[in-house]
């Protein structure tokens, strides 16, 4: 990132806006009474700035500054084919968590589907799901125990909600809810781009002993329209090692158990 001089002050505001968002997108973040410091102009400049960008659909503006901008669709099929290679990664470190006789609650989730595809077998687990594609991977997985929650079938997720979804997880208690993610933030916490969605992830997050996200590294520090849970209420976050460490710490500081793979 380019270091900050007080000749800064002396930036046309594309250049500064620029900066601005070099800096958002390495960070995950931006303060804005943090950045005028920085820059050597006054919070209203800042504001201003981070109003264009996020006018242009460059960020997330958040209370105090602004975030990276979320890049997740809603959509299934078009999530499957994204990062595939890292949601196989977290998966694959994601099995130490199963133990045998456990019911494991699997949330609508491309990761959460690489998961399915790579469960033990002959280890008695019983899987819980909403996603049509989960359950299939399940079985042809050879889990023998399945319970399918039933409802309206969103096209957009592939994935059962409504009243009827929400009636079924109400009377659940799974050892372990694998919780689906499409922005994660420790401000902010887990968010969603559907308002439904979002209903049915609360209430299985909350009927569950013990809850898991697998994160990866995108979505880290963005925000979507409708919140889950907070941050602070996942018991575990796994996600790729990759990522800035200004941007981990702040998971490291939250109390929420960090596995970076």
């Amino acid at each position: 990132m380019d270091t900050l001089t007080p000749l800064d002050a002396g930036l046309i505001p594309a250049e500064r806006q620029r900066l601005l968002l070099q800096r958002i997108e390495q960070d995950g973040r931006i303060a804005s009474v943090q950045a005028a410091l920085d820059f050597a102009v006054s919070e209203d400049t800042i504001r201003r700035d981070l109003k264009d960008l996020a006018d242009a659909g460059l960020i997330e503006r958040v209370h105090g500054g602004a975030l990276r901008k979320l890049r997740s669709s809603h959509r299934f099929d078009r999530r499957l084919n994204s990062n595939e290679s890292q949601k196989k990664q977290l998966a694959a470190y994601a099995l130490r968590f199963l133990q045998p006789g456990m019911v494991v609650l699997l949330d609508q989730s491309t990761s959460n589907l690489m998961l399915a595809r790579q469960l033990p077998v002959d280890t008695g687990l019983t899987v819980i799901t909403s996603s049509p594609d989960i359950a299939v991977a399940a079985l042809d997985r050879g889990i023998g125990k399945l319970v399918m929650i039933g409802g309206v079938i969103d096209p957009q997720s592939r994935s059962a909600s409504g009243a009827g979804a929400l009636e079924q997880v109400a009377y659940l208690k799974p050892d372990l809810c694998f919780l689906g993610a499409c922005a994660v933030d420790p401000i902010e916490g887990v968010t969603v781009v559907d308002h439904d969605d979002a209903r049915l992830k609360r209430a299985m997050a909350a009927a569950a002993r013990s809850t898991i996200a697998l994160v990866t590294g995108d979505k880290l520090d963005t925000r979507a329209p409708y919140q889950v849970t907070p941050f602070a209420d996942l018991d575990h976050m796994v996600t790729e090692a990759g990522g800035s460490n200004t941007i981990l710490q702040r998971y490291n500081d939250s109390g929420v158990e960090i596995h970076l793979v």
